[in-house]
């Protein structure tokens, strides 16, 4: 059947129309040319709008290194973001300097093209964001490096601290005497754990127990926190990232004062003049600001390594984790005060409660609200001051006897509970001396008996 169809009459009627193109009619626009990364190109085209200048005008502005503070600090950094690269530079070199090759350029790689004609270009954009930026700097780091070496310095020579250490170190070894006892110091972590330890009925920490003996006997001792004031700013200094600011600000002012001299070596290129105009003044402003960050520098090593050495802590070790010790035992010292003021305030509430109900006879005297335990009314002789000493005679000053049976009581672990965390109660011992001090005392019953 399909044989028999004209197929060449079919073609002629129903054939596809083709196009004709007309005489001086192109095929459209011109391809434009992109030697930019698109997604690059488009950022860094968003960011030229924002300027609201035109590509000539900035980069006049670049040119005389922005003498006239036009741009902000926060448009100089993101012009440091968007600097040629030698790829980029190289294609760009290679196109043909003609107006139709420039026409079919984005913005973005027309700035480009004319920022390559600019001598020392980048060199340029860093040295404007280092001279806007260096106060701030500044004032960012200054502050941190005098904390540290303050703070260093405050902890190894406070006396109030090397007593509550000695007094807390006492606590421990009369804990653990006869498994760990009489040891001639302890590790800082120690000092976060001491609010772990609780008393048998769990009613207790030792750590409230410490503030209440300190306030009792030792009220000088409370005030151990006025002596490392620096303490809880230097536990938030990042070592790591405070050497790397130093060492970039150092590096920049070094490019700097390479870039003037250059400068001032080639007079006749352009843009020479301006450059030593803008930057070298400026760096006689802050050479002695630069020569005292490097003393400082200097002298926080020193004074740090000091520190973690006389307390037997690692040099590399960072003063978030070094003064963090300190700081979190003041936090936790000043919380056991709290816990202690709620709780007298709770006894005294209770007993007057009490007292209103009852009767009170004529002429009787009042009971007394607060009852100190034996271990807290009884004077004591001040703590030596050397931390690294047998620290058990500090505590002999008290009324031992009476002392024995207090912590024991307040102290004794229970059957079933977990070994203590950090100064845990050896409870053998105590057993073995409970039971010494009760025969001691029948003999001496017999002797008077006799």
């Amino acid at each position: 059947m399909v044989t028999m169809l004209n197929l060449d009459e079919i073609d002629d009627l129903f054939q596809s129309k083709k196009s004709v193109k007309k005489d001086g009619a192109g095929d459209g626009k011109k391809k434009m040319i992109k030697i930019i990364d698109p997604k690059r190109a488009q950022n860094f085209t968003i960011l030229l709008k924002k300027f609201k200048k035109t590509n000539e005008q900035l980069l006049d502005i670049v040119m005389n290194c922005d003498k006239g503070n036009e741009i902000g600090l926060d448009m100089w950094e993101q012009l440091l973001r968007y600097i040629p690269t030698k790829e980029e530079v190289q294609q760009l070199n290679d196109l043909d300097n003609d107006e139709d090759t420039l026409a079919s350029l984005n913005r973005a790689d027309r700035y480009f093209l004319s920022a390559t004609s600019i001598y020392h270009y980048e060199e340029r954009i860093k040295a404007v964001n280092f001279k806007k930026k260096f106060d701030e700097r500044i004032k960012n780091i200054t502050p941190k490096i005098r904390a540290l070496i303050k703070a260093s310095t405050e902890v190894v020579k406070s006396d109030k601290l090397k007593e509550m250490l000695t007094l807390i170190l006492g606590f421990g070894n009369y804990f653990n005497f006869g498994k760990r006892g009489n040891a001639m110091g302890f590790k800082l972590e120690t000092l976060t754990k001491i609010c772990d330890t609780k008393s048998a009925d769990n009613q207790l920490t030792l750590l409230v127990y410490i503030v209440e003996t300190v306030e009792m006997i030792f009220p000088e001792l409370d005030a151990f926190m006025d002596e490392i004031t620096h303490v809880p700013v230097a536990a938030k200094v990042a070592l790591g990232e405070l050497k790397a600011d130093v060492t970039d600000l150092q590096g920049g002012n070094r490019l700097l004062i390479k870039e003037v001299d250059h400068m001032q070596k080639n007079p006749t290129l352009k843009g020479a003049s301006v450059f030593q105009q803008q930057f070298k003044g400026f760096l006689k402003e802050i050479a002695d600001t630069m020569t005292d960050l490097e003393q400082m520098m200097g002298d926080m090593k020193k004074k740090y390594t000091i520190a973690t050495s006389h307390f037997a802590e690692s040099s590399n070790v960072e003063p978030e984790t070094f003064f963090g010790y300190f700081n979190t035992f003041i936090l936790q010292y000043t919380d056991a005060k709290d816990i202690l003021v709620k709780k007298r305030e709770e006894e005294e509430k209770k007993k007057r409660k009490q007292l209103a109900a009852e009767t009170i006879p004529s002429g009787a005297s009042t009971p007394n609200l607060r009852s100190p335990s034996p271990l807290l009314s009884t004077p004591s002789s001040p703590i030596p001051n050397e931390l690294i000493v047998d620290l058990l005679p500090s505590l002999e000053t008290l009324e031992q006897h009476d002392h024995d049976l207090l912590m024991n009581d307040l102290f004794a672990p229970q059957a079933d509970t977990k070994e203590a965390p950090a100064l845990g109660v050896g409870t053998g011992s105590m057993r073995r001396r409970r039971k010494r001090k009760e025969q001691s005392s029948a003999v001496s019953n017999m002797d008077r008996e006799r």
